[in-house]
């Protein structure tokens, strides 16, 4: 460290330090009043920090992807719900398929994320949903990244996804079922080879979901002790983690999430018969998993998500191409049809948000504006036929 002094009187305070990017050197300096040996003491630690600060801020600029990714991971995870987290670590294994994780971040600009992400969606064919998860996630990571200095600026501001062109004008008829297909649907997993020990139950907890509108994971966590006579209570969803014995519970999505429904006839009927099949499993098994869980396999372990989705989409495959049914299938479609249900009967919006747990009211609202535009036209088909009668 040197000292000069300045015309005004004041004391510049200097040192000389070695920039691990470049390897050549650098200065830093700070402004005192004084040259006493506190002044000194007081100018030296300022001067370590600075450069500190400046040496930690080119390590970051030099951090890979990889890096960026385990930085932000834990501080994330301390913002979200655990099923949040754990479809963050899902998508990330996704995302570095496309993207080497060993680039430096600093070197990734907005058209390079681009040209993956269109290649992926475009190209390779994935819904744009699962696309925008993608990029949802790289968005959270390059945020942070600019927070900590690791990038100037978040480059997935200038990343956009347009729809494909077939899906510019797709109609919300796509986003739930009508009982004709609902019928097609569950008699086509019912008579599924390769599954004969699950497929009525697959096919009942699908038409459960279109009962209820519950979401997948709170079919998944229901127990015997959330049933009261006709009234279903819904306050956990159920996440697996790796194997099917790895279970954790959580709370709902959100806190609207959390609710207590009323269940129908064949709602009853259809939890009645799970759970004396449960019972029936555990008396012949020994290695039956008794937790309390209602929709489950013969060996008490709920039923996973990606096994079911998967088997939906062997059914969509199969109806597609005997030309009976051509909508993609995930369990999401089975609770967007309750809502669509419950539309046609004429409930108001805040009571239908209210039994499906929504906050949001947008995918609401679209299913509900759509089935109602559509039973007007009904409505108006009936009237003018009666005029020509």
């Amino acid at each position: 460290m040197w000292m000069e002094k300045l015309p005004n009187g004041k004391y510049k305070y200097n040192e000389r330090y070695i920039d691990p990017l470049t390897e050549k050197y650098k200065y830093v300096s700070v402004t005192l009043n004084s040259k006493s040996n506190q002044a000194k003491k007081q100018a030296q630690s300022m001067l370590d920090k600075k450069v500190d600060e400046k040496i930690v801020r080119r390590m970051q600029i030099d951090m890979t992807f990889e890096e960026l990714y385990q930085k932000w991971l834990p501080v994330y995870k301390n913002t979200v719900k655990i099923q949040t987290y754990y479809v963050a670590e899902r998508t990330y294994l996704v995302v570095i398929k496309l993207i080497d994780k060993n680039a430096l971040v600093r070197n990734m600009s907005a058209q390079y994320i681009q040209s993956k992400l269109d290649d992926f969606y475009y190209a390779q064919g994935y819904s744009r949903n699962y696309t925008n998860t993608l990029r949802t996630l790289l968005s959270n990571i390059f945020k942070y990244g600019e927070r900590i200095g690791a990038v100037d600026k978040n480059v997935m501001k200038e990343v956009s996804l347009p729809k494909k062109k077939s899906q510019q004008n797709e109609s919300n008829t796509e986003k739930y079922l009508e009982q004709n297909e609902i019928d097609l649907i569950l008699e086509e997993i019912r008579t599924m080879k390769g599954i004969p020990k699950r497929r009525f139950r697959y096919a009942e907890g699908m038409e459960l979901m279109t009962l209820t509108g519950l979401r997948y994971g709170e079919l998944a966590a229901l127990k015997n002790d959330d049933i009261d006579r006709n009234q279903l209570r819904i306050d956990e969803t159920i996440l697996h983690r790796g194997n099917s014995k790895n279970i954790q519970l959580s709370s709902p999505k959100n806190e609207t999430s959390n609710r207590t429904i009323s269940l129908s006839n064949r709602s009853i009927e259809i939890i009645d018969k799970w759970q004396k099949e449960n019972a029936y499993n555990q008396a012949l098994s020994d290695n039956y998993d008794e937790r309390g869980f209602i929709y489950c396999d013969i060996y008490g372990l709920p039923l996973s998500l990606t096994t079911v989705n998967h088997m939906l989409g062997v059914v969509s495959e199969s109806l597609k191409e005997k030309g009976k049914l051509n909508k993609s299938l995930s369990t999401h479609i089975f609770r967007h049809t309750h809502i669509s249900k419950l539309s046609e009967l004429g409930l108001p919006i805040k009571s239908i948000m209210t039994r499906v747990g929504h906050a949001n009211p947008s995918t609401t609202l679209k299913i509900y504006t759509h089935v109602t535009q559509k039973m007007e036209e009904k409505l108006l088909e009936k009237l003018n036929e009666s005029e020509r009668n």
